[in-house]
């Protein structure tokens, strides 16, 4: 084993080869061609159903969906109630239920950093996360999300997560901001003061320990905000004009929070970052931004910013922890697609051409150009014998219909849902047929709690579920909406195996996406209808158009391999454990089920031609005969 290999693992969530390809040929992607030509390239089979949570457990594991168990957004066991999947736990090690490379790391001697990662918590020493990847555009520890305050002329717009109303200027020349911290740690309140000489339009930021001036277009230095566990930080800047709506005087923007002794484990890495590197900031931004809540420039800063930190974190802790594995999750480039790619490609429900598919276009370049500025960031601070690896967990694939299984089932009379506070929920006892996204499950007597179907006719009601689901058409193709629709004891052939999946396993055909029981509340009773946005959860992992592709990337250097080597075929996603354990000379994780891609290494083919085999007797062609009947296997016919 040679301890002194580095392995540096760069997730970007959501990134489609296909797109990936076309922008590193436009040449929005240097590092990324740099990457690809210095070792190997090839798309990537993500596992079923092409999930986020279910595929970085693929990545991280070497297993698919029924071995490691996430196989929903998040798990289900027999046994619990149908609705329970384990939501918020869906990227923890407690769902997990397969060794993940970092412990299979540890056992064998070396350190892992995790930086935004899956698979916490960890209590074992060695094994060092630096945030957690608790969802998208969703954070763990963060006391406040970033935030934008609109101070109104008159009357407040409406707020949500992102944006903010505070009450107009006081006569005094001030208004208060209040931020609510999460996670019980309390609050802050921040004073917004006019100068009080009013030529010189100046405006001050008190914040409780001193006072900051806000400048149009710069911004504050880090404040710190004491706390009662520890020290929070955060800066702020004044929106352009060019931002502002109507009846708004003045946009200010606010980073996200952290408590600098609340974001890593063990906790007091996190002191030692913020006096290493300085404050860490979420992701979240990218969400304001694809909003239109904020302008380019000062998205640009605040990623960019991210981009340095996190090159500067693998570094520090490198030297500071003796660590040799390091996991990044980056996620920006998802919700890009989620919100563009309808229009950007030419099957989207969303799509119209013209200026809506320029725009959606140079936001997707943009958000790549920034992965690439990521990538090669990491890529200066890795040695000549370490180990690369730029992987993503899916693509993205443009809806056209989307499908309501409830509306079928509430017609059939098989499942009831009742609207509580304006919230829809199924009532498990008296409903025969539950739905979690992909996965269609029989409400049974005997195995469910709230089970109503009596286990002597499972297999006949089954039955009729699946021909009923088999049974819809698009109105506007008059296609099936499904790729497959596969009992649970067939599902093994997906990688979908176990008590906890559904009676029935669904794949989406191209272009159409579930719908939940929402369309109770929103009165929707159409069960196919046209729609738009872009999906990869539904879909089969192969799913391609013109422009996109379902496929997941995968790009590697490091010593061994071959260099400017693009794969023809698609390796899967199990087989990045095996890959990098190779590289490191390392044992595989005890539940892995990938393979080496051997072809992507010096010396070895894809395909071998068997030159100068001879036979012992002739080969011969098969001969065409009229058949005499039907008695089985034709293989087996004389």
């Amino acid at each position: 084993m040679n301890s002194g290999k580095k392995l540096f693992l760069v997730g970007i969530d959501g990134m489609s080869p296909k797109i990936m390809d076309r922008f590193v040929s436009e040449g929005s992607m240097p590092n990324m061609k740099r990457l690809i030509s210095e070792g190997v390239y090839s798309k990537a089979i993500s596992s079923l159903p092409v999930f986020t949570p279910t595929n970085w457990a693929t990545i991280s594991t070497g297993s698919t969906s029924g071995t490691h168990g996430v196989f929903l957004w998040g798990s289900h066991s027999s046994g619990e109630s149908l609705e329970e999947d384990h939501f918020d736990e869906c990227m923890t090690s407690t769902v997990c239920r397969a060794e993940y490379l970092w412990e299979a790391a540890l056992r064998q001697g070396r350190k892992s950093v995790l930086l935004n990662y899956i698979g916490y918590p960890s209590d074992r020493e060695g094994i060092y996360h630096v945030d957690w990847f608790y969802g998208p555009n969703r954070d763990y520890f963060g006391l406040a999300t970033s935030c934008v305050y609109n101070i109104p002329l008159g009357d407040k717009g409406r707020e949500s997560k992102w944006e903010k109303w505070t009450e107009p200027w006081g006569r005094d020349g001030s208004v208060s901001i209040d931020v609510a911290f999460r996670n019980n740690h309390g609050n802050h309140t921040f004073r917004l003061k006019k100068s009080p000489v009013e030529s010189d339009g100046r405006i001050l930021l008190e914040h409780g320990s001193g006072t900051v001036e806000l400048k149009q277009g710069m911004w504050t230095d880090w404040l710190r905000i004491q706390c009662a566990d520890g020290v929070a930080t955060v800066r702020w800047k004044i929106l352009p004009v060019s931002t502002h709506e109507e009846g708004v005087s003045m946009r200010i923007y606010r980073s996200s929070m952290y408590l600098d002794s609340d974001f890593c484990s063990p906790g007091d890495i996190g002191r030692d970052l913020y006096s290493g590197i300085g404050p860490y900031v979420n992701d979240d931004v990218g969400k304001l931004y694809v909003a239109g809540l904020i302008d380019r420039e000062t998205f640009l800063d605040e990623a960019r910013y991210k981009i340095r930190w996190i090159a500067n974190c693998f570094k520090f802790m490198g030297g500071h922890t003796g660590a040799s594995l390091f996991f990044l999750h980056w996620h920006y480039v998802d919700t890009l697609q989620h919100s563009f790619l309808g229009y950007a490609d030419r099957t989207g429900g969303d799509f119209s051409g013209g200026e809506s598919e320029k725009h959606a276009v140079e936001m997707l370049r943009e958000g790549y150009a920034l992965a690439d500025e990521l990538v090669g960031k990491l890529m200066e601070i890795r040695g000549n014998e370490d180990a690369f690896i730029v992987v993503s967990d899916h693509g993205n694939i443009p809806n056209h219909h989307r499908v309501s299984l409830y509306n079928l089932f509430m017609q059939k009379g098989w499942t009831n849902i009742d609207v509580v506070n304006g919230v829809p929920r199924v009532d498990m006892h008296s409903s025969k047929v539950f739905v979690n996204l992909s996965h269609v499950y029989l409400n049974v007597s005997g195995r469910d709690p709230e089970g109503i179907v009596d286990p002597s006719e499972y297999d006949s009601f089954r039955e009729e579920v699946r021909s009923a689901i088999l049974s819809i058409r698009d109105p506007d193709s008059g296609l099936s909406p499904f790729a497959s629709v596969l009992r649970r004891e067939e599902a093994d052939v997906a990688g979908l195996w176990g008590k906890g999946i559904g009676d029935i396993a669904l794949v989406f055909d191209r272009g159409y996406v579930w719908s939940g029981s929402e369309v109770v509340s929103l009165g929707e009773k159409r069960i196919v209808w046209k729609t738009g946005g872009a999906n990869h959860g539904s879909q089969p992992p192969t799913a391609e158009t013109e422009f996109s592709s379902n496929f997941a990337a995968f790009a590697a250097s490091a010593p061994g391999l071959k260099k400017g080597y693009g794969r023809s075929h698609a390796i899967s996603l199990k087989d990045v454990v095996p890959l990098a354990c190779r590289l490191l000379d390392m044992e595989t994780t005890e539940q892995c089920e990938g393979a080496v891609p051997k072809d992507m290494f010096e010396g070895h083919a894809q395909r071998l031609s068997h030159k100068g085999a001879r036979a012992k007797y002739p080969v011969r062609t098969k001969v065409i005969v009229t058949p005499k009947g039907f008695k089985g296997d034709v293989t087996d016919e004389d």
